[in-house]
C-alpha cells in the first residue's frame, strides 16, 4: 500500500475522520483513473460499508486513530517485540557489542522510555500537525459514474489489477 491514502485516516484529528474518509474515497477514484485501473463501485461500496460498520460504529475512533499521541510511543508494527528489536538494533554500532556497550545502550533506552512516559503524563508530548482537507468535499464516490470503466463483479480477480490497485492505495 502506498502511504498517504487510506492510512491517513489513522492520523487525522478525530473530528476530521468523516471529512478524511470523503477525501480518501475521492483520492482512490482519481488514482485508479490515473493508473488506468478499473474502479469497481460495488467492491468499494462493500469495503466502505464494512469500514463504517466496524471501525466507526463498533469501535470508537480513539481506539484506532493515533492523532495526538507521541510518535515515539506508537508501535508501527502489530508486534511490540519486533518494534523493540528494530529500535535496539539501530542503537548498537556492531552486531556483537561488548558488555559495556550493551549495558550502556540498555541504560540509555530505559532512561528515554521513562522520560517519554513522564512527558505524556505531564502533557509534554509533541503535538501532531493536523491534516488539512478541502472543505468542499462531497461524499459522491458511490453515487456518480466511475472515472474508469467498472469491471463486472464475477468473484474472479485479475491478480495484475489487484497488484496495481494495492500500489495505488
Amino acid at each position: 500500500m502506498t502511504r498517504g491514502v487510506i492510512d491517513v485516516l489513522t492520523v487525522v484529528e478525530h473530528s476530521l475522520v468523516e471529512q478524511g474518509t470523503k477525501w480518501v474515497k475521492r483520492e482512490i477514484r482519481q488514482r485508479c483513473n490515473a493508473a488506468g485501473v478499473p474502479y469497481s463501485k460495488t467492491k468499494w461500496r462493500g469495503f466502505w460499508n464494512y469500514f463504517k460498520r466496524t471501525w466507526l460504529d463498533q469501535y470508537d475512533v480513539s481506539v484506532w486513530n493515533v492523532f495526538g499521541l507521541s510518535n515515539e510511543l506508537i508501535a508501527r508494527t502489530n508486534n511490540p517485540i519486533e518494534r523493540f528489536n528494530r529500535e535496539i538494533n539501530d542503537r548498537f554500532p556492531k552486531s556483537r557489542p561488548s558488555m559495556t556497550t550493551f549495558v550502556g545502550v540498555i541504560k540509555t533506552l530505559s532512561a528515554e522510555y521513562l522520560r517519554r512516559l513522564a512527558d505524556v503524563s505531564r502533557g509534554r508530548s509533541r503535538r501532531v500537525v493536523p491534516a488539512n482537507f478541502p472543505s468542499d468535499l462531497d461524499d459522491d464516490s458511490d453515487d456518480d459514474e466511475p472515472l474508469a470503466t467498472e469491471q463486472p463483479s464475477d468473484n474472479s480477480s485479475n491478480e495484475e489489477d489487484e497488484d496495481t490497485m494495492n500500489a495505488i492505495i
